[in-house]
């Protein structure tokens, strides 16, 4: 990330620091941190009425709708300046892709990382599969 990228971003938080930042190039030519929180959700489901959690809406294939209500938040997370307007005017058909995908890996990277589970002689037992017939 350039120096003049980080210079006009915001403080970190906790967040910041626990989850992972994605980071989009937009036509701007600066490239942003992107984080996916629970608020950023709600300022989402603000702005459009839809709710992201609940699956009234797909990330995967968002709406124009959609695509510039996330885009809008997590710009002004990173601590961009533009208006709901002006992010709507950053959008093209030729950097759809491009927001849907970033928005798809912010999604990914806020998502707590899976514990790792014990290994011990029950567990590999347990594991087998009881449905199986052995014939002896």
């Amino acid at each position: 990330m350039s120096a003049k990228t980080i210079k006009k971003h915001r403080e970190p938080t906790v967040t910041d620091a626990i989850t992972k930042k994605v980071e989009i190039k937009l036509p701007d030519g600066e490239t942003y941190p992107i984080v996916l929180t629970h608020n950023a959700l709600i300022q989402v489901e603000d702005l459009t009425g839809l709710n992201v959690l609940t699956g009234e809406v797909n990330l995967g294939t968002p709406s124009f709708k959609l695509l510039r209500a996330i885009l809008y938040v997590v710009l002004k997370r990173a601590g961009s300046k533009y208006s709901l307007t002006e992010v709507g005017d950053l959008i093209h058909p030729g950097n759809i892709p491009v927001i849907a995908h970033a928005f798809r890996k912010a999604w990914e990277a806020s998502m707590p990382e899976p514990e790792p589970k014990p290994e011990s002689k029950e567990d590999e037992e347990e594991e087998e599969n009881p449905t199986e017939a052995t014939a002896e």
